[in-house]
């Protein structure tokens, strides 16, 4: 019975180690199949990277996207940081409490006694795959050292000791040669390493440790003592700095061969007990360190190394959020070794391609914010121009006017200042200084006047000073009333002008040297509003009317100034200010004020004009080239960047959730089939649209598609874009198909209204329908092909929008003819048009949803053609008014396709206006539309109708 029950529990024993060797076959089997996916994934990125950079250079070289741009755009030491990382070759790195620690783990891997055991002071090594086994001793990974090696003496199993140990004299610092072992191993044939860092002191560690940071390392600790010590923690702690990424920690048996050790002295019974004690002991062992790793924080407590659930959900959270590092025992290590290095492989991957798609993405934004700059440029430029030059004429028959019509104010305002100087002539004299030399060189320095001490000159200087200050003052007085009694030079009107100027002039580097347009208008405004009297370089209206003034006074006899022995006191200077003021007539000051302020009007006048036809010419070639720009960002650089972004995308769905599974095809487009497809990425249910893009302008509008619909956030009335998979395998891999994932709706508009839908119901989607557009249009985007098949269903039949394969923000809109023929608004076909295309197309609909059946109108059945359908819709001809019809229903309809796009209603007041006839409908209890005529109800159902044909106008 003993005897009995032993075998039992050796075949037992061997169907485990038969286990445990069937999973480290698989384990070498399917690792290398990860690291070839990983490298097929990486050659990809590689040539999405190689395109991105050549796409960056040309438009670096080619485009002028102005200052603003982000230098990380273009920068190259990121590019080439990610070329770095792409590069790097997956290899494990094993760390562990000893040499003999990490010998352990390395012949449990490659299921050999590769590495002796209980032995020190070893090199570094590397394992790496070769044709046949072989050892060298290299420096720097590049330089083989010629030395004989004690495994090139004999066959060996086992590395020698020899060859393994370092010198007394080798410093791991400096230059320490390392052992490259080539292996013909399954493990290692698909690129794989296994780095082996030697045995260091701590001190040295972190250096070591840094010498690793060129590679994609999957770090291994092995434990074969009950806990860590210290020294242990210390090493763990670094390596976490140096390498932030999950840890595998493996616990190790001893090492000794218990099979061996007790095949030849202990009975059955006695082997079988130190069996059992063994196993206990090791999984006693294992929890020591699970607890001690816990209360480190190292791993989870709730983790169960034993049993990790590995389900498709559970492996998706941990990859897609984050990984935490794995404690296993030596007996389990081959299942959890495989999603260990599956998780690493697959986290890189989608950094690396999420980095990628960042790059793509932040240009793609980058395009449309500067097509936007650019439209906006192209449209408000020449309205800049126009509104200058009206500005300006107005600036100038203003000031003209007041010349010629304000004589008499003028001269007011000349004898009001004469009087008032007349009146306080000491006021005059203020500022008299008494430093002649430095009043005239301050004159001639700044313009300003400052009297000397006439007692120490000739009367005839004195009384010259004096006149100029006299006029000085009264130029002074004069320029400040005149300013006031000017309403339109007021700053609030000039300075709108000058801002525009300046804003047409900042990208002109021509105008530099010639006279810009706003210097023109700075030159009429300083003869007014900028008076500045002491600036020579200020050109005033007032400071002419002084120096022919001073000519005028020059032939004045003055009695005053006639004696030469003139006592030149304070007495006599305030009679020669009286006689000076005296001896001026306000009506004569006038005149040459006026005489001077038009000559000076007309001179700028014509200079800003000239400016003007300057500027206006060097603008029409920059926006030339800014359209020329614009166009191809439009048609080249932003559709070459969608599709970069596509396929990094579609790498990171991929990679993540893996391929769709088809259930069956659902529908089929114009542009692609629609199918139901198992659960991916958590949706249920699922659909997809299969797209085989036949040339590149079909790559580049679904590409577009693809940016655009990912790019709109969640909204309920959306049909939201969850993922994207590229099938290069599809046609024999001549013709790539893209996968486009989205959750499964119901059924479409077409079908509902085939199907038969309650009144109530139509306005409800009616409604949805209004607020999905809202939203785009929000988000500055046009759909450009509202229609019954593009209104998706629920189970509720609540309506969502999809197929976004025309979407596109207006600036990007090329003008090109898009869309579905009797939807499609009349200005669709002369190239310009905007966002209210879509509420021309929600009125078609909404005639559909009154009608209540898809048959299309009577007045569209008669054409054979697109081209005589779009002919008619241009000469108004639209969709017939039913029987059924309710009359404000019938009202809106026409509103929304009214011919001219400004007449048609702002959705913001449809969707209220639609409100409330919901409300109403509910409240009445309505299941079809009030008929707007009382005459017999034509009905109008889908049966009715058995003849329908499937002309090319009629796809809905």
């Amino acid at each position: 019975m003993q005897v009995c029950n032993i075998n039992i529990i050796n075949y037992t024993k061997l169907r485990i180690r038969h286990k445990f060797n069937t999973e480290c076959s698989i384990m070498q089997w399917e690792v290398p199949q990860e690291c070839k996916r990983y490298l097929k994934h990486c050659r990809s990125l590689k040539k999405i990277l190689d395109d991105t950079t050549s796409a960056l250079n040309e438009i670096n070289s080619t485009l002028q996207l102005g200052r603003d741009i982000p230098e990380a755009l273009f920068n190259s030491e990121a590019i080439d940081r990610l070329l770095h990382y792409i590069e790097r070759i997956p290899t494990l790195l094993i760390y562990g409490q000893s040499c003999h620690a990490k010998a352990l783990f390395v012949n449990l891997l490659l299921q050999q006694s590769i590495l002796p055991l209980f032995c020190s002071q070893w090199r570094q090594i590397t394992f790496s795959y070769g044709p046949a086994k072989s050892i060298h001793l290299t420096l720097g990974n590049e330089i083989e050292i010629v030395e004989n090696l004690k495994a090139h003496e004999k066959p060996w199993v086992t590395v020698p000791v020899e060859d393994l140990q370092r010198g007394d004299d080798e410093n791991l610092l400096d230059h320490c040669p390392s052992l490259e072992v080539q292996l013909k191993h399954p493990l290692l044939k698909e690129k794989l390493k296994i780095m082996v860092p030697p045995d260091c002191p701590s001190n040295q560690f972190n250096e070591l440790a840094l010498k690793c940071v060129d590679i994609l390392p999957a770090i291994i600790y092995a434990v074969t003592e009950e806990t860590l010590s210290d020294t242990n923690i210390q090493e763990i702690r670094k390596l976490k700095d140096i390498f932030p990424m999950p840890f595998l920690f493996v616990s190790l048996s001893n090492g000794v061969n218990m099979e061996k050790a007790i095949s030849t002295s202990l009975t059955e019974s006695e082997k079988h007990l130190a069996e059992s004690c063994s196993l206990q002991n090791n999984e006693t062992k294992l929890q020591i360190l699970k607890d001690q790793l816990v209360r480190l924080g190292y791993i989870n407590s709730e983790s169960d190394s034993e049993n990790i659930d590995i389900s498709e959900g559970k492996k998706a959270f941990r990859l897609h959020y984050s990984l935490e590092n794995i404690l296993l025992s030596d007996k389990a290590v081959a299942e959890e070794f495989i999603m260990f290095i599956k998780d690493i492989l697959k986290s890189n991957i989608l950094k690396l391609a999420a980095s990628l798609s960042e790059i793509h993405n932040k240009c793609l934004k980058k395009f449309i914010l500067c097509a936007f700059d650019m439209a906006r440029e192209i449209q408000i430029t020449p309205k800049r121009i126009l509104y200058a030059r009206d500005v300006e004429l107005k600036l100038y028959k203003t000031l003209i006017k007041i010349t010629s019509e304000q004589q008499d104010e003028i001269t007011s305002i000349i004898q009001r200042t004469l009087q008032e100087m007349k009146s306080n002539v000491a006021e005059v004299l203020e500022g008299y200084n008494s430093n002649s030399e430095c009043a005239f060189s301050l004159d001639n320095q700044m313009g300003a006047i400052i009297i000397p001490d006439t007692t120490q000159l000739s009367p005839k200087v004195a009384t010259l000073e004096i006149q100029q200050l006299v006029l000085k003052r009264l130029s002074s007085s004069i320029g400040n009333q005149i300013v006031q009694s000017v309403g339109c030079l007021q700053e609030s009107f000039t300075g709108t002008l000058q801002r525009c100027l300046e804003s047409l002039e900042k990208n002109c580097h021509d105008l530099e040297g010639n006279l810009s347009a706003s210097d023109a208008v700075k030159q009429i405004i300083s003869a007014t509003y900028y008076i500045d009297i002491k600036s020579p370089t200020s050109f005033s209206v007032v400071h002419n009317f002084m120096d022919r003034l001073r000519t005028l006074l020059g032939t004045f006899a003055l009695p005053w100034s006639s004696g030469n022995h003139v006592q030149c006191n304070l007495q006599w200077q305030l009679q020669v200010v009286t006689n000076m003021i005296d001896s001026l007539t306000a009506a004569k000051l006038a005149k040459t004020v006026s005489t001077q302020f038009q000559e000076h009007i007309n001179s700028s006048h014509h200079a800003f004009q000239s400016a003007m036809r300057n500027l206006e010419s060097q603008l029409s070639g920059q926006l030339v080239q800014t359209e020329e720009q614009r166009i191809a960002i439009r048609k080249k650089h932003a559709p070459r960047f969608a599709r970069l972004a596509l396929e990094s995308t579609s790498l990171c769905d991929l990679v993540l959730w893996g391929m769709p599974k088809q259930i069956k095809e659902i529908g089929r487009g114009q542009y692609g089939v629609v199918s139901s497809c198992e659960p991916w990425a958590n949706i249920k249910p699922c659909a997809f649209k299969s797209v085989v893009p036949p040339d590149e302008r079909h790559w580049n509008d679904l590409a577009m598609e693809f940016y655009y619909t990912r790019a709109i956030l969640e909204h309920p009335r959306i049909v939201k874009l969850r993922g994207s998979v590229i099938d290069y395998t599809y046609g024999g891999g001549s013709s790539p198909a893209v996968l486009l994932i989205m959750e499964r709706m119901t059924r479409d508009l077409y079908c509902g209204l085939r199907n038969g839908l309650s009144w109530i119901a139509r306005l409800r989607i009616a409604i949805d329908v209004v607020e999905g557009i809202r939203y785009l249009h929000s988000q500055g985007l046009v759909h450009r092909d509202i229609k019954l098949k593009n209104v998706l269903l629920d189970n509720e039949d609540r309506a969502k929008l999809t197929d976004f394969g025309f979407c596109i923000p207006e600036a990007m809109m090329s003008g090109s003819i898009v869309g579905t023929p009797v939807h499609m608004a009349p200005e669709l076909l002369s190239g310009r048009y905007d966002s209210s295309v879509d509420v021309y197309a929600f009125g078609i609909l909404f005639w559909y949803l009154c009608a209540g059946q898809v048959r299309l109108p009577t007045h569209f059945d008669q054409f054979q053609n697109k081209e005589q359908l779009w002919n008619s819709v241009r000469k108004g001809i639209r969709p017939e008014c039913l029987p059924q019809f309710d009359r404000a229903c019938w009202n809106l309809m026409e509103q929304c396709w009214a011919a001219e796009p400004s007449d048609r209603p702002l959705l913001g007041y449809v969707q209220p206006y639609l409100e409330s006839l919901y409300k109403s409908a509910r409240n009445e209890g309505k299941l079809s539309p009030s008929p707007k005529y009382n005459r017999t109800y034509c009905n109008y159902s889908q049966h009715c109708y058995t003849n329908y044909s499937y002309l090319n106008v009629r796809e809905y």
